[in-house]
């Protein structure tokens, strides 16, 4: 029994990774690439099935209108994850009473008709509903999801082989058919990315991305409350308590869209008299009836070994990309580090901060010192240079400000620190000269 849960320990840690759009450390013990792959297997059998039952909606209206809405959307997606512009995006209309929609990995998307006649949103709520769940497969959630759902089988299957191992009087045909289900354990997985819910954690990322990725759509961030509201009333689910579900409920999901009213509105209301004329540049998700006046032409389409087209991205100092207190307080130059007992987890995360700073990724070396928390001068170095590489010139300047001070301290400065290293850093000197 305790091998077995130092093997279980050993395969949560190494599987462990911290996810490139939000920061935060997934489990993931499958590769996205194999988690597109899956999806795209069941989504075609799924679409196949429901075709055969005539279940595909055949409305060239309802068809046409959640089409439109989702390229929007997906123009906006891939300039936050470039690398999904090679996913092939597609988008079906399910008749169903069920009031559900869903983006696997991959970008394979359905809405149904129940959300749709039941909940009848608007074109702004509806674009708040497919944004979200585009954000679950930006953020890699269905990867870490089957993950989950992988080391909860091995889990379950180990203890009972252990169990069984210790009985001195199994057969040997019931040790024989203990080892088949640890062997099993992955396989018995591969539908978790359609039966098992989202976390609670990642219903909250795609909850803030999903409401950013529809402001810089050009739709209103307000949709996401009233979009709640009337769910609330459709479901009848108005309690407050969440303990025992993976899903925020609606109260708290509404507090928490209402406090990103402020930094979205600036989004939508700068991106939102774009759309006046819109006219998409690609067409990037499909459906399995394309509407009447879908163009061929200019269908984004690719194909592997072949080059992602060239974009602009989005302006890293203009997205929030999962906006928090914190990320905007340092945009400010406003962000105080207060963890003074944080070495170790400042230096387990060195390295990581090391080849962030090196690939100049500014935006996720911001995350993983707000993270870290450490008040540290180097800390306040990284977030001096990201600043500055982010264009916030006096925001920088206070950060630097506070990294020097720091160095000056022989408690907080890497020059005298035991573990931790200044990777050939001079924070006084480089702050000094920033400074000038």
């Amino acid at each position: 029994m305790k091998i077995s849960a130092l093997v279980l320990l050993l395969l949560s840690m190494s599987g462990c990774v911290t996810n490139s759009m939000t920061g935060r450390s997934q489990l993931i013990l499958v590769s996205e690439s194999a988690a597109i792959t899956k999806s795209s297997k069941l989504y075609e059998s799924m679409i196949d099935s429901y075709d055969k039952n005539s279940k595909i909606s055949s409305d060239p209206i309802v068809n046409e209108r959640v089409q439109k809405i989702t390229n929007r959307l997906v123009e906006r997606a891939v300039l936050y994850r470039p690398d999904s512009q090679k996913w092939q995006w597609q988008v079906n209309v399910i008749e169903s009473e069920d009031v559900n929609a869903f983006c696997m990995a991959g970008g394979k998307m359905a809405i149904y008709t129940g959300l749709l006649d039941k909940v009848n949103p608007t074109d702004d709520e509806l674009a708040q509903v497919m944004g979200h769940e585009i954000s679950h497969a930006l953020a890699n959630h269905t990867a870490e999801k089957m993950s989950v759902d992988i080391l909860t089988k091995i889990a379950v299957a180990t203890v009972t082989v252990a169990v069984a191992a210790s009985d001195r009087s199994g057969s040997s045909q019931q040790r024989s058919n203990n080892q088949r289900i640890v062997q099993d354990a992955a396989v018995l997985a591969g539908a978790a990315f359609v039966t098992l819910p989202n976390s609670r954690g990642a219903e909250n990322e795609a909850d803030k991305l999903g409401i950013e990725l529809a402001a810089q759509a050009g739709y209103n961030p307000e949709a996401a409350v009233t979009l709640w509201q009337k769910m609330m009333d459709t479901t009848g689910s108005k309690g407050k308590g969440d303990f025992f579900s993976t899903h925020p409920s609606p109260p708290n999901r509404i507090e928490s869209l209402q406090a990103l009213q402020e930094p979205m509105k600036k989004i939508y209301e700068a991106r939102a008299p774009l759309y006046v004329d819109y006219k998409p540049t690609y067409q990037y998700v499909r459906t399995a009836r394309d509407s009447a006046d879908f163009s061929s032409s200019n269908v984004r389409v690719i194909t592997e070994g072949s080059s992602l087209a060239e974009l602009s991205t989005v302006d890293s100092t203009q997205a929030m990309a999962f906006y928090s207190p914190d990320y905007e307080s340092f945009l400010q130059g406003a962000l105080e580090l207060t963890c003074k007992t944080c070495s170790l987890k400042f230096y387990m995360n060195q390295s990581d901060l090391k080849k962030l700073y090196d690939k100049q990724d500014w935006r996720e070396l911001v995350q993983t010192v707000i993270k870290t928390g450490y008040e540290f001068d180097l800390s306040y170095y990284y977030l001096a240079v990201a600043a500055k590489g982010l264009g916030l010139i006096e925001p920088s300047k206070v950060y630097f400000r506070r990294a020097k001070n720091l160095s000056e301290s022989l408690e907080f400065t890497c020059s005298n620190a035991k573990i931790i290293k200044c990777n050939g850093i001079d924070v006084a000197a480089v702050a000094d000269e920033a400074l000038k």
